[in-house]
């Protein structure tokens, strides 16, 4: 690769190893190429240089190079890099697709992880644990080495009902549960190659086993701090959607976009407090209409049918048949006897 020629990143395939790298590439290109093929072999994220440290060694370019391959069912890479921040920004949330786990192990280096209102420093042999439904941010400030194993999301959930809840929390190689997971990624990323197709499955089978029993023994001691994010995220949830209720073309697809949540994640949180985001959001409808119908009849009251649109119903019938099976009574007769 030289000069302005563009290397074409090689297409996902089931079972061959991929290489990658911006060696040989122009500056700009360099960035471009480094955030297709985190799109192609991982997840779409954006790249960005960070300041060097006055005391770092200055280096022209940036130098990033990946190794990917199918391991067990599970797509295993090393990665190795120059400084730089991969975000999974809100935007690419909401325009690519993206549901899978990905757990990142740093063997050289160093580098910071935030989630949600989690975040944390990793070193050599710490891992964590992403999920690629909503924002996060990883960020190395020096060269570093890393395992990345990419995890379908129901191979873990199935495991482990916490995951959801427990990511961007480095788990240290020098002391408790994670010494037990880091020498086996390392081992993983090292010797995977050389198992057969049948011994690889069981060996990944039994990373994701030890990987859900640590995580689920951390989220035992830490449930009360993963039930306050989610009551956080709910809370915007619902504020998001109380907003804009006079909207009859609001969807849950567009407000977990907007949010940056997946569509899966915003159901969850609405599910934990035991309804569904479609059925909170109708009943808010009804509910503000029965505030809006309260207040004393005057000359510039609204009508039945500019409370019904001013709720999000775009029909005033379909509005009176609603606001009758959940009041009893119709909108009209509540309006004049409103405690009958």
């Amino acid at each position: 690769m030289t000069g302005s020629a563009r290397s074409p990143v090689p297409e996902r395939t089931a079972t061959a190893e991929r290489s990658f790298s911006t060696v040989g590439l122009d500056g700009g290109d360099q960035w471009d190429y480094w955030n297709e093929v985190t799109r192609t072999a991982f997840v779409a994220m954006l790249a960005a240089g960070v300041p060097a440290p006055a005391t770092a060694a200055r280096t022209a370019g940036f130098d990033a190079r990946a190794v990917a391959r199918e391991t067990g069912g599970l797509r295993l890479s090393t990665v190795s890099a120059d400084p730089h921040e991969a975000a999974r920004t809100p935007a690419l949330v909401r325009r690519a697709e993206g549901e899978d786990f990905f757990l990142t192990l740093i063997c050289e280096g160093s580098g910071t992880v935030r989630q949600d209102d989690r975040s944390g420093a990793m070193g050599p042999g710490d891992f964590t644990l992403v999920d690629s439904a909503r924002p996060y941010v990883f960020r190395f400030e020096e060269r570093f080495r890393s395992v990345v194993l990419q995890i379908p999301r129901g191979m873990l959930t199935s495991r482990c009902a916490t995951a959801e809840r427990i990511t961007a929390v480095p788990f240290r190689a020098t002391g408790g549960p994670g010494a037990f997971v880091s020498p086996v990624l390392r081992a993983l990323a090292e010797e995977g190659r050389a198992l057969d197709e049948g011994l690889a499955h069981s060996v990944t089978a039994n990373v994701l086993d030890l990987l859900a029993a640590v995580y689920d023994a951390h989220a035992d001691s830490a449930g009360a701090a993963g039930s306050a994010v989610h009551r956080r995220d709910l809370r915007r949830a619902m504020e998001y959607l109380d907003e804009r209720l006079h909207d009859p073309g609001l969807t849950l697809l567009a407000a977990g976009h907007a949010l940056g949540f997946s569509l899966r994640y915003l159901h969850q949180l609405f599910q934990e407090a035991g309804t569904t985001p479609r059925t909170w959001l109708y009943d808010r409808r009804l509910d503000r209409a029965r505030t809006m119908l309260l207040r004393p009849p005057g000359q510039d009251a609204p009508t039945i049918a500019d409370i019904a649109l001013r709720v999000g119903f775009k029909d005033p019938s379909h509005f009176s048949r609603a606001f009758k099976a959940r009041y009893g009574t119709s909108p009209a007769n509540f309006r004049t006897s409103p405690g009958s």
